[in-house]
């Protein structure tokens, strides 16, 4: 997640996502509010229908046998006795065909049955007698649960009066059956569940005869999940108010609810696809937009390593957005200032090391003068004296003299030296060889155990100057036994991969160096030694910097010294 384009993305595939999916939510939250408000509003308009049908046919059902128990044939027939029992039940078949009747019968007054009409059987059931219905003298309206079966009815009961005097009652009613229900389910356009008061189920107009558990306790509308389909559910009283000691049958409505999960579906789905392509299209954006940001922002890098390293020469040429197009003018112009700056340091460089050189070279020739003028004043002094022994002494100023002009054409092939020092001659070589060089040139110190030499069995195969890297390494192991010389000390010389570079190593475990010594060890001139023209490591460090190598130092005083020579190797090591 450290990469720009990663950022990108992420940012964008959020900024896509998730207002979408707060909205969607925000949605399907509100759409469920309002498809369970128009459910409830629904269930209740169905409720309110039954009841209102219920209602209509119970006062139809009372008009009826009103008229009924007025008819002066039932009359006759009623009274007639057993003489007229057969034409009685066979008239209450005709009427209870004709009023559309489940059941019709006469009783006394008493409430016992006299004659009846069978109740008209419901699917799949058997017909039922009359002597289902419990005994009663009352006449009224109301629901009747048939004695030793599951089924309810609408009984309605009205007096036969003769000479204004009660000689029995009429009785007829419907059954409130499955095809009673599916009646109602026409009207209300729901499925209805029809229960009685211990919320056993008497009829239904679900498939399968299913049913939800009775919630008469719980008024609110409630979700249902019956076999594969959910339905919006609310329970009521049949009768809205029922008399006291009344049957109060109950009455579930049901109402589909796969509309509106199909909507909730589809639009979960739609947010789904529309959340995947707002991904998509953040993942291209963000690869679009990072590649057009990440690419001036990784060549301002590249161009920051090169003036890192002192490639100042090449401008910079680039442009992109405004806010990195003012990175890209203050860098130049920082390119612009060190090319300036680098021209006068060189300068300032220079002209230090010509002084530095010239104060050197003064110095160093003065100390030969001084003895050669001496020698030449004994001698002059010597011959103007007449003096005995003036052959011995032309003999000492002639020795004292000719040390000293040695000394001045050794220090001027020196500073020669490093004027003209010839660029490297590359050759593919073995760089232990070097190791066996210093051992055969040192064979004394290496016998003597001040020297010893290490290098791994397998090739270390470089492409360099062998005489330039010979010579910096025997100047530097050299060094090395001139500072252990005074204390006895012991110096190591070793060779070995390191990655894909060679190192050479020169340790020694002499005085060691101050900070201050270290810091002027590869200015021209400056040496520790008695009698040297600290020029040594100038050449060493010249050497290896014409290699494309690097030479550290390891100092602390009376602690030792280690110098360290990378350069990178040709072909790695063999075995």
């Amino acid at each position: 997640m450290n990469s720009l384009r990663a950022r990108l993305i992420l940012g964008f595939s959020l900024v896509a996502v998730l207002p979408l999916a707060l909205a969607l939510v925000l949605l399907e939250q509100r759409i469920q509010q309002t498809v369970r408000a128009q459910a409830a509003a629904r269930l209740e308009a169905a409720i309110d229908v039954v009841r209102g049908e219920l209602a209509d046919d119970g006062a139809r059902l009372a008009a009826r046998l009103r008229l009924l128990a007025r008819d002066a044939q039932l009359k006759r027939l009623h009274l007639g006795g057993s003489e007229t029992e057969l034409e009685l039940r066979q008239y209450l078949e005709e009427q209870r065909f004709l009023l559309g009747l489940d059941y019709l019968g006469v009783t006394d007054t008493a409430g016992r049955l006299i004659a009846d009409a069978s109740l008209a059987p419901s699917a799949g059931a058997a017909a039922v007698g009359a002597g289902a219905l419990p005994a009663t003298a009352d006449s009224g309206l109301g629901f009747v649960a048939l004695a030793g079966h599951a089924g309810l009815v609408l009984d309605a009961r009205s007096p036969i009066l003769y000479a204004d005097n009660r000689v029995g009652l009429v009785r007829g009613g419907l059954r409130l059956d499955s095809l009673f229900l599916a009646r109602l389910q026409r009207t209300s356009a729901l499925d209805l569940v029809l229960r009685d008061e211990s919320g056993a189920t008497l009829a239904t107009t679900l498939h399968g005869s299913h049913a939800p558990a009775p919630r008469p306790a719980d008024s609110t509308m409630g979700r249902v999940r019956l076999g594969d389909h959910a339905y919006f559910t609310r329970e009521a009283d049949l009768q809205r108010d029922a008399p006291a000691g009344a049957l109060r049958p109950r009455l579930t409505a049901l109402a589909s609810s796969a509309a509106a999960d199909d909507a909730i579906t589809v639009l979960r789905f739609t947010a789904l696809a529309l959340g995947g392509l707002g991904v998509l299209v953040a993942i291209v954006l963000g690869i679009v937009w990072s590649h057009q940001v990440a690419r001036p922002i990784v060549r301002l890098a590249n161009f920051s390593e090169r003036i890192s390293r002192g490639e100042w020469d090449e401008p910079l040429s680039l442009e992109s957005m405004r806010e990195l197009q003012t990175l890209v003018d203050a860098l130049e112009r920082m390119r612009t200032d060190l090319g300036g700056y680098r021209e006068r340091l060189r300068a300032s460089e220079r002209h230090a090391a010509y002084g530095q050189m010239a104060r050197r070279v003064a110095h160093e020739i003065k100390n030969p003068l001084t003895p050669i003028a001496l020698s030449l004043a004994g001698l002059q002094r010597s011959y103007a004296q007449g003096r005995a022994d003036f052959g011995a002494t032309l003999e000492e100023a002639a020795r004292t003299v000719s040390e000293e002009v040695q000394r001045l054409k050794q220090l001027l092939h020196e500073f020669g030296e490093l004027g003209r020092f010839p660029p490297p001659r590359l050759t593919m070589f073995d760089a232990r060889e070097l190791l066996r060089d210093l051992g055969s040139l040192h064979a004394h110190d290496a016998e003597a155990g001040r020297l010893s030499l290490q290098s791994p069995p397998g090739a270390l195969t470089v492409n360099a100057d062998r005489d330039q890297l010979r010579r910096a390494l025997l100047n530097l192991a050299q060094n090395a036994l001139d500072a252990t010389s005074a204390v006895g000390g012991h110096v190591r010389v070793s060779a070995a991969a390191d990655g894909g570079a060679l190192r050479l190593a020169v340790s020694d475990d002499g005085p060691g160096l101050s900070e201050e010594q270290k810091n002027q060890l590869f200015v021209p001139g400056f040496t520790t030694k008695a009698h040297g023209s600290g020029l040594g490591l100038t050449l060493v460090e010249r050497i290896v910097s014409d290699h494309g190598g690097t030479l550290e130092v390891e100092s602390a005083q009376a602690h030792g010294t280690t110098f360290v020579i990378r350069l990178p190797l040709a072909g790695g090591t063999e075995d």
